[in-house]
């Protein structure tokens, strides 16, 4: 039979304070403390002889592990290998590897060992070249200070999707499954739209509604009218820098002759580098706002996009004088993902 569990310290002071204050035996005690009369002889012990009542576990007291510190470097190399397998999955590799736990040993293991189960950040595919043109770059501009990164115009375009929300859990009790605010209302052909801006360290530009996809002439008319005022605006001197991602139409003939006759510097840019673009963090923002609300058509949510848009100020410039930051970032990371 298994030791019992420990005495509560309202218990302890219930059985010291008849053992003081009563004539009672040990064993009518016992019975009016619903306790074995073998615990109120510890405790009549303990106060005879001016011993802490308070209980005391011995160290590693309990059942000890199945697994040795080797097993455990062994399921940890395993779980590295293999982080995207189902937990059966990796219960069968530990089994295979000649230690026999169940499931439930491995999953306490697991926790143990500091893996948690969690959902994958999405990230863009790099590949090899990609990693080297990130890497180069971000040598080139390790240097730039605060004040370099202060007259680039960043610009980029999103798309923004009604009722688009992107809930994964929900915390719910037994019959609430199909309660109003446990579920995810969705609609069969939801429509969304396509916005272009601008932000620098002067502020954010006014969103542009891009029609249909953007082509070189639609891209062309968005620089004439949406960015060169905006920039003109910012910097009277015209002492900027331009950013813009390397994008097709971008990088037609037509446009870069266009940014060419109007004398505007554009800042060279890797392939596949969202998480260097400071404006992605505000579209990111941006949408999970919109998300929190109901809107059902169009005209709302350009509204609501306006408004929410023209409200990212204070975090615009959290984001620009983040670029020193993503920059070491990516050097870290030798060209591939980061935290951005």
């Amino acid at each position: 039979m298994g030791k019992a569990k420990d005495l509560s310290p309202r218990k302890i002071s219930e059985i010291k304070t008849l053992l003081l204050h009563t004539g009672h035996s040990q064993r009518k005690i016992a019975s009016i403390a619903n306790v074995s009369r073998a615990s109120v002889d510890r405790i009549k012990k303990k106060l005879d002889t001016n011993v802490d009542l308070t209980p005391k576990r011995a160290k590693n007291c309990g059942r000890k592990k199945i697994t040795t510190p080797r097993d455990e470097r062994k399921i940890r190399d395993i779980c590295v290998e293999n982080r995207k397998a189902p937990r059966k999955i990796l219960t069968k590799k530990v089994q295979d590897a000649g230690i026999n736990i169940s499931l439930a040993t491995v999953r306490r293991r697991m926790k143990d060992l500091g893996f948690i189960c969690r959902r994958p950040a999405k990230k863009t595919l790099l590949t090899q070249a990609m990693m080297s043109k990130r890497l180069q770059w971000a040598k080139e501009h390790q240097n730039w200070t605060a004040e370099d990164w202060n007259k680039v115009c960043f610009s980029d375009e999103s798309s923004v999707q009604i009722l688009s929300d992107k809930t994964v859990f929900v915390r719910r009790k037994k019959g609430e499954k199909f309660k109003e605010d446990c579920i995810i209302k969705r609609v069969k052909h939801p429509f969304s739209i396509m916005v272009w801006s601008i932000i620098s360290s002067k502020g954010t530009g006014r969103l542009y509604i891009v029609e249909g996809t953007m082509r070189q002439d639609q891209y062309i008319q968005v620089l004439e009218t949406k960015m060169l005022p905006q920039v003109q605006e910012w910097f009277p001197n015209g002492e900027f820098t331009f950013m813009h991602d390397s994008a097709p139409c971008r990088k037609e003939k037509k446009v870069t002759k266009f940014l060419n006759a109007q004398k505007v510097k554009v800042l060279d840019w890797p392939g596949n580098s969202p998480d260097l673009n400071p404006i992605e963090k505000l579209w990111e923002l941006m949408k999970r706002e919109i998300s929190r609300e109901l809107i059902t058509n169009k005209r709302q949510l350009i509204e609501r996009l306006i408004d929410v848009w023209h409200r990212s100020e204070s975090i615009k410039i959290k984001c620009i004088e983040s670029m020193p930051r993503r920059i070491q970032a990516v050097i870290e990371a030798k060209g591939g993902v980061t935290k951005y």
